[in-house]
């Protein structure tokens, strides 16, 4: 039997430091906006700060609760339809050409946040059962890859091509450290990349947004602004930054500074440095996520260890490779810093998915 510990210290501080840090940030990104669209600087960091005390009560929680009882077939069933019949209301809701929240008056709630832990739950548990059938094609492959696709294809239809692709490659890391056999996995990868080429040509704007990486000059006050600015903040910040509070992009130059482009404004106001200190972080979460699942008492606590620390590090990945230009566009948030309560509870909830997984280690 599993002895029991006391939870990472250090995994538990990185969560809350990069918040209070992101508390911080948002202010200073969104004031004047938040000014000028509702007569108060304040209004999105109040949003971020009662966010940040309910993830908070979330990650507690879910230290507290035994990880092992989320292996029960019927949580892990109603959890995955649940989400997407969420996805689904969130399409079906009347309010424009895009929508990829459920509001609920006082509160907005993105289901595709909820979906990647919950897909991951999902797969953690089902792989586990597959252990000896990983490479089965009809036990394991295709129902594993209707569960992925079906949530990926709602998500893709609000649209958020983005956050579906995301989904789709922290899958597919999943099922590669499950043992699926890399021949397989890398087939699976090329039929996904030609699927990705086609959904891209769909639509115009898409098209854009990838040309505009390839050649970001071409049209600096048009598609390329937004990318331009991006790199403009760091190129202003050099390599201690401008100090806190004394950024110019976010004056209306750089589009919501406060959400997808956050270390956009990190970069200027606190340089090298400032960036330098948010990737060791993620680092360091990395190195402690993965600490965490590799002592893990059980295969599907190893594997929904790996996963949820793969959901958070390859994010947040995703979107410093963004706003520096080595990556499209795309409408992926920087986990815990970023502006977005949905973002931020469920980044806090699975970090203390983690936490209740380190305690149980070997």
């Amino acid at each position: 039997m599993s002895r029991k510990l006391a939870f990472d210290r250090i995994l538990f501080s990185i969560p809350v430091a990069l918040s209070l840090f992101g508390v911080v940030m948002i202010y200073s990104a969104s004031a004047v906006l938040s000014m000028q669209r509702f007569g108060s600087p304040y209004h999105y960091l109040g949003k971020q700060v009662a966010a940040l005390v309910a993830g908070f009560v979330l990650m507690i929680w879910a230290m507290n609760f035994d990880y092992r009882r989320l292996r029960n077939r019927a949580i892990l069933m109603g959890s995955l339809m649940g989400v997407a019949a969420l996805l689904m209301l969130a399409l079906l809701t009347p309010s424009g050409p895009v929508r990829r929240w459920i509001s609920l008056g006082f509160f907005s709630f993105q289901p595709s946040e909820l979906a990647k832990p919950i897909l991951i739950l999902f797969l953690a548990s089902f792989l586990d059962n597959r252990a000896e059938e990983i490479n089965d094609w009809r036990r394991t492959l295709i129902p594993a890859g209707i569960a992925v696709g079906s949530i990926a294809f709602l998500i893709y239809m609000q649209p958020d091509l983005g956050t579906a692709a995301a989904i789709c490659l922290i899958s597919g890391l999943l099922l590669y450290l499950a043992g699926l056999n890399p021949k397989i996995l890398m087939a699976g990868g090329a039929l996904g990349s030609v699927g990705l080429i086609v959904m891209i040509f769909q639509a115009n704007y898409r098209v854009q947004r990838l040309m505009t990486f390839l050649h970001p000059s071409d049209d600096p006050l048009g598609a390329g602004f937004q990318i331009r600015q991006s790199l403009l903040s760091f190129g202003s910040g050099g390599i201690q930054g401008v100090n806190l509070g004394e950024g110019r992009q976010k004056l209306f130059f750089l589009p919501e500074p406060h959400t997808d482009f956050i270390y956009s404004v990190i970069g200027e106001e606190l340089g090298l440095l400032g960036t330098s200190v948010v990737l060791l972080v993620f680092g360091l979460l990395l190195w402690r996520g993965v600490r965490a699942a590799l002592r893990a008492p059980d295969r599907f606590g190893y594997l929904l260890g790996m996963g949820l620390t793969l959901f958070l590090v390859v994010q947040g990945a995703l979107n410093m490779g963004m706003v520096l230009g080595l990556l499209p566009t795309k409408g992926l948030p920087l986990p815990f810093v970023s502006y977005g309560g949905s973002s931020l509870m469920v980044g806090l909830l699975s970090v203390g998915v983690l936490l209740n997984i380190s305690q149980h280690s070997n």
